[in-house]
């Protein structure tokens, strides 16, 4: 199809990524028309391939405001309608696919960096990828993991055509959470990841001492809404704060580990202190409770957000420690296989 930029991706190109890489393929997942949503959209990194799926939404999120991109590391904020995915695919596929979730505190999604770059990695190891451009939930909880799930169905779907065997999920940050809820919050075989990469992922919500406050404020609401009385007779209140409660825990997902929960890859850095790392550890010790495969690296150095970036460019991390959590990354992917 004719790629057809609107003023908002027009604007955007002064985020450019540092990559020439393109998706081959941008895929809609409730818009009708093709155009109309590439209009919509104020990015930059977009396939001249676009389908639009027209799926009914589930639940709404309640965001009017139109889609912006507002930093170099590529973070879309206020996407609704315009929720998509990106499909990139490798010469010589080896089978395995990745769904990425981006980071971004469930407020934006940062599509370059734990997005974009990625992609690239994994393509020169023969890796197919899907990059999520998911929905804010704008305290709409459900709907992050509606839209990865969807995008599960399509991947599942053509896994045949594009020679993938397993599908996995990866996640940074709000977007490990993200990826946490697809690996333990699953429906059916379809939704279900083969393996789950989390870095420096948020985990917990009921846990105070280790709640990462923005990413679960956007997620499920803020305390401040949860505590606001309105008018509500006493049992009404009573109801509402149970109701957050059980928000809390259900999205600790640490909780929601079993046996069935597919292998992980934590990694982070242990002077993270957005995301503290014991957010990683205890997701890492229900893995172990429950004979789940996995692997937890905790380096020295690199705090939080070190995600990907394209050799020769600047980098979050020592040469020697992105060298080194590639390495075992590289090596973990090919017992995947």
């Amino acid at each position: 199809m004719l790629m057809v930029l609107g003023a908002g991706a027009a604007m955007a190109q002064k985020y450019v990524p540092w990559t020439d890489l393109r998706p081959q393929k941008t895929v809609f997942l409730y818009a009708n028309d093709d155009k109309a949503a590439l209009a919509a959209i104020d990015d930059p990194v977009v396939a001249k391939d676009v389908e639009c799926l027209g799926l009914s939404i589930k639940e709404e999120c309640g965001i009017t405001n139109p889609e912006c991109m507002e930093g170099d590391l590529g973070q879309i904020r206020e996407i609704n309608g315009t929720s998509r995915f990106d499909l990139y695919f490798p010469e010589n596929p080896n089978g395995l696919m990745v769904v990425i979730c981006p980071g971004g505190g469930y407020r934006v999604v940062c599509t370059y960096g734990e997005g974009l770059y990625v992609a690239e990695w994994m393509l020169k190891r023969g890796i197919t990828v899907a990059i999520a451009k998911h929905r804010m939930p704008n305290g709409h909880w459900t709907v992050p993991l509606d839209d990865i799930q969807e995008i599960f169905y399509y991947c599942r779907k053509h896994a045949a055509e594009w020679n993938v065997k397993k599908i996995g999920v990866m996640g940074f940050s709000a977007g490990g959470h993200l990826a946490a809820s697809a690996s333990t919050l699953y429906v059916d075989n379809f939704t279900r990841p083969d393996f789950s990469i989390l870095y420096y992922p948020v985990i917990t919500f009921d846990k105070e001492k280790y709640v990462e406050h923005g990413s679960r404020a956007n997620l499920i609401g803020s305390e401040e809404y949860w505590a606001a009385r309105r008018g509500m007779t006493a049992d009404e209140y009573i109801d509402r704060q149970e109701a957050y409660e059980f928000l809390k825990e259900h999205y600790s997902l640490e909780n929601c580990v079993n046996k069935n929960t597919p292998p992980a890859f934590l990694v982070l850095g242990q002077n993270d202190h957005t995301v503290l790392p014991v957010n990683s550890i205890l997701y890492y010790e229900k893995l172990l409770e429950n004979g789940v495969r996995s692997e937890l690296h905790i380096f020295e150095q690199g705090s939080h957000g070190f995600c990907f970036f394209p050799e020769g460019k600047p980098d979050f991390l020592p040469a020697d420690v992105r060298s080194a959590i590639n390495g075992s990354l590289e090596r973990w992917l090919k017992q995947m296989e």
